[in-house]
């Protein structure tokens, strides 16, 4: 299988949850025959002065219009994240502004929590989406990320970036690292899921 074979990452211990989302062992995302990507290009999660950083580059097998579809639908956005737990669509004031809101259980180890997190989504004049994180209505100080959507051929080529700063405490060291196994953990589970 392409992905098993292009990824280059490390490999990492199951972990029963994230600060953004729940996820399986590494080994099962990556080597699940239902995952719809041809080629995971880029995986990475960095941790600078409690702000994490995600980059994620990969094509799925499935027209653009699909993956777009499935990513806009905001209010279902259990079906590829299945630790949310709640989500609502609240007034923007714009008209080209959808401001969700979602709330999600996350775990870690025994010990369950629940995280808000809330966000203006913009569409770009590319077909780009970009989201700010509201700090007033979530659980974190900051961030934003960006969806880069776009068509190659018959597949989807996606970049997903995005940055996040927790308003919660992160243990030093030993908790930076289980986070950012987290993160990984569960965008691989989400793009399997789209």
């Amino acid at each position: 299988m392409a992905i098993c074979q292009s990824y280059t990452g490390e490999w990492f211990p199951a972990l029963s949850t994230s600060v953004i989302r729940i996820c399986f062992l590494v080994t099962l995302i990556l080597c699940s025959p239902d995952l719809n990507a041809d080629e995971l290009e880029e995986l990475s999660v960095t941790a600078v002065d409690g702000e994490y950083s995600l980059q994620v580059a990969v094509v799925l097998n499935a027209p653009v219009d699909y993956v777009y579809k499935v990513i806009t639908d905001y209010k279902n956005a259990y079906r590829i994240n299945p630790a949310i737990i709640n989500v609502e669509i609240l007034p923007s004031g714009r008209d080209d502004v959808v401001r969700v809101r979602n709330l999600s259980e996350q775990c870690v180890g025994p010990f369950c929590f629940d995280i808000a997190w809330a966000g203006d989504i913009t569409e770009t004049s590319d077909g780009d989406l970009e989201v700010k994180i509201l700090p007033g209505l979530s659980d974190f100080v900051s961030g934003s990320a960006i969806w880069r959507i776009h068509p190659q051929g018959e597949h989807t080529s996606v970049l997903y970036q995005s940055k996040l700063k927790p308003a919660f405490f992160i243990p030093p060291v030993i908790g930076d690292s289980i986070l950012k196994n987290h993160i990984k953990n569960d965008t691989l589970e989400t793009f399997r899921r789209i």
